[in-house]
């Protein structure tokens, strides 16, 4: 049993394998973490792809920081 056994975790920034939110994501679903990841616009889709690299999927969800 991890350390995030049974939580779910809302991460943003995931949009390269390189950036550090890739990495606190990569290593909280090491330790037993549900993830939703967001982006918006073009962040979007680069997200997307860079979830499919995470150990288990992950749900993206698009977000609107204009209001």
């Amino acid at each position: 049993m991890g350390l995030l056994e049974d939580k779910k975790l809302l991460i943003t920034g995931v949009l390269t394998d390189a950036s550090l939110a890739f990495s606190v994501a990569r290593l909280a679903q090491e330790e037993g973490a549900e993830l939703v990841l967001t982006g918006a616009g073009r962040g979007m889709r680069l997200t997307e792809r860079t979830a499919r690299k995470l150990p288990r999927e992950a749900e993206v969800l698009e977000f609107d920081v204009t209001s």
